[in-house]
């Protein structure tokens, strides 16, 4: 079952994955800074057509932002998003953080 919660925190997510701030996110929407800040903390619930104008500039589906996030087929993307995303300079570190994650104890 979605929670509102949840599809704030994807929201969050994949705004981070395409490299914006609120604000930039809230100009390239035409939505108040504040709201996007709600949106995102489930404080509102964004209409049908908040979440395909953030789905477009995101350049996410629509119903990516439903996605259960323990979903392998999500966890893939998000984690191909992010590499394929990485400035150049933070490539180094991620691959740490993978090697360290993958580490036998």
């Amino acid at each position: 079952v979605m929670t509102r919660s949840a599809l704030g925190t994807a929201l969050r997510r994949y705004r981070k994955l395409a490299g914006l701030t609120q604000a930039q996110l809230a100009e390239r929407t035409g939505f108040d800074p504040k709201t996007i800040s709600r949106f995102e903390t489930s404080t509102y619930t964004p209409s049908i057509d908040a979440l395909m104008a953030f789905a477009q500039v995101l350049g996410v589906k629509p119903k990516d932002f439903f996605a259960e996030p323990d979903d392998e087929e999500e966890q893939r993307a998000y984690l191909f998003g992010v590499i394929h995303n990485a400035p150049p300079k933070d490539l180094g570190k991620l691959i740490a953080a993978v090697e360290q994650a993958l580490a036998k104890p």
